[in-house]
């Protein structure tokens, strides 16, 4: 029967990420310009996109493992097949990771298909590759660590044991810093609850030190290299004020946080037809005699005290501090941690529950499918615009306009001039490079966009002057319609050439 559901479950999450490969080009926002990077690495010695005449390899700056590990898929698929390989994987491995939570506490494993709904989340349509790869490792390292924790388990915290929690400590390195702080506190409290002594506690917690230490001492060792390592842009990012939002607001703003911020509101029929799987589940509360010590209160909130702790920490962070750290990030986390933790009852009330969750999980994935056809058609032509384009030129982007016609608040087209460093090298306007967790970096001098950005960002095309800005560039790419051809170029539009497909324009300096 174990096998037989398993299998089920592993074609409930292949068939989930379909929607993934019906498009060409996916509707999150940073994705384009992570799949730029990736690109780079992959065609870096390629002489005909000029690529080594502005970067250089930062393959050790934290949080590169997405790029690392898509460019070396890429050398056996074509680049934009390896990014959505390890977008699919990172959706597709919260199902095991959760399961495995889930068989720690003696939860059925088709629990984690509550987990699984919530994966098209606010994450996603922002493209946080990182954050993406950062939650089923969270939930994996945690249910391995309460696994190695278990003193009933027959084994002792010995030297393997170590090296696996540190191990996975390692890896939040590349993936995610501030996800390794999240992973720290999991594992803390999983040593915690079982009551050790202070040597076996001390024993324990030391497979933590080896990457909060190589954490922390890289962000040290960027405070102290701050003029070479920060470009202008992210000074400038940083120094933005932080917004701090109400409670209610934030509640208010979970369904979307969970689903994506539909336009027409869809997140808000999901929400509740996930809340009323929910409360077939919980109400009335089944109640388990406990069996023994691990049994205790202690050890049964092992998992829900860090999803309520991560929950203060939801409604105490600023909805935008330097680009970094942003608390609607967290509450899919917070769901899929809390799923272990969801009441068993009778075999006659999971009928029920599984029929809601087998609802929701048709809707999302319907929704999904259909907002993501509409935005195949939204962006289609771009291809064969960049097809028609010399790679290895400067291009510049103005994305007049920035969001589907199914997101609200998502700017799912800001980053998409970057698609044309992916099929085609060369420079765009707006780099991730700007960043100091690339794994690249502008050589000396090479950082133009310093100056330009300063002036003009990828945010503000109504700012941009053809007189002023237009040298630097070969190509401009325009998202909009002829009324925006007229407000960027004015006079000089009859002196370029211009491609149109779809909505796009391709701009052509001669």
């Amino acid at each position: 029967m174990t096998s037989r559901v398993s299998a089920k479950l592993w074609i409930a999450a292949a068939v989930w990420v379909v929607p993934l490969w019906v498009i060409r080009y996916l509707p999150m926002v940073d994705y384009p310009q992570q799949l730029a990077m990736a690109s780079i690495l992959r065609y870096y010695g390629d002489p005909a996109r000029h690529l080594q005449e502005a970067y250089q390899l930062a393959l050790l700056r934290p949080q590169g493992l997405f790029e690392i590990v898509t460019a070396g898929l890429a050398w056996l698929v074509p680049i934009e097949a390896a990014g959505k390989v390890v977008i699919s994987l990172s959706l597709i491995f919260v199902l095991p990771a959760t399961a495995a939570l889930c068989r720690r506490t003696g939860r059925p494993d088709w629990y984690a298909l509550f987990a699984l709904a919530v994966t098209f989340n606010h994450a996603f349509y922002w493209g946080f590759a990182d954050n993406l790869l950062a939650y089923p490792l969270v939930l994996a390292g945690g249910a391995l660590a309460d696994r190695l924790f278990d003193p009933l388990s027959g084994r002792r915290f010995g030297p393997r044991e170590w090296l696996l929690v540190a191990g996975c400590g390692l890896l939040f390195y590349a993936i995610h810093l501030q996800f390794l702080l999240i992973y720290a506190g999991l594992v803390t409290w999983l040593a915690l609850v079982r009551r050790p002594g202070l040597r076996d506690l001390a024993v324990r917690l030391s497979a933590l030190v080896p990457g909060l230490a190589l954490g922390v001492g890289v962000l040290g060792w960027i405070h102290l290299h701050h003029e070479e390592v920060m470009t202008g842009y992210q000074d400038r990012l940083q120094a933005s004020q932080p917004y701090y939002a109400d409670a209610a607001e934030k509640i208010g703003k979970i369904p979307a946080h969970l689903f994506g911020d539909y336009e027409g509101g869809a997140q808000y029929m999901l929400f509740a037809v996930l809340l009323l799987a929910l409360l077939a589940l919980c109400v009335p509360f089944p109640r388990r005699p406990d069996a023994d010590w691990r049994e205790g209160l202690l050890f049964r909130s092992r998992f829900l005290v860090p999803a309520l702790g991560l929950l203060v920490l939801f409604f105490m962070l600023p909805e935008f501090a330097g680009g970094y750290f942003v608390s609607e990030r967290l509450i899919p986390l917070i769901f899929m941690l809390l799923v272990p933790c969801l009441p068993v009852p009778g075999p006659a009330r999971w009928r029920a529950v599984a029929l809601l969750l087998g609802g929701l999980l048709v809707l999302q994935l319907g929704q999904t499918l259909a907002a993501f056809l509409r935005f195949g058609a939204e962006s289609a032509g771009l291809h064969e615009l960049l097809e028609s384009a010399e790679p290895g030129q400067p291009l510049a982007g103005l994305m007049y306009r920035k969001t589907g016609s199914d997101w609200v608040s998502v700017p799912v087209m800001i980053h998409f001039p970057a698609y044309y460093q992916v099929e085609k090298g060369g420079r765009i306007h707006f780099s991730f490079v700007q960043f100091f967790n690339s794994p690249l970096r502008y050589r000396p001098g090479r950082n133009w966009e310093d100056g330009l950005l300063a002036e003009w960002d990828e945010w503000t095309p109504q700012k941009f002057s053809y007189p002023r800005h237009g040298r630097h560039f070969r190509y401009f790419l325009v998202y909009g319609g002829p009324e925006n051809l007229a407000t960027a170029f004015g006079p000089y539009l009859a002196g370029l050439r211009v491609r149109a497909a779809g909505r796009w324009y391709l701009v052509e300096r001669r």
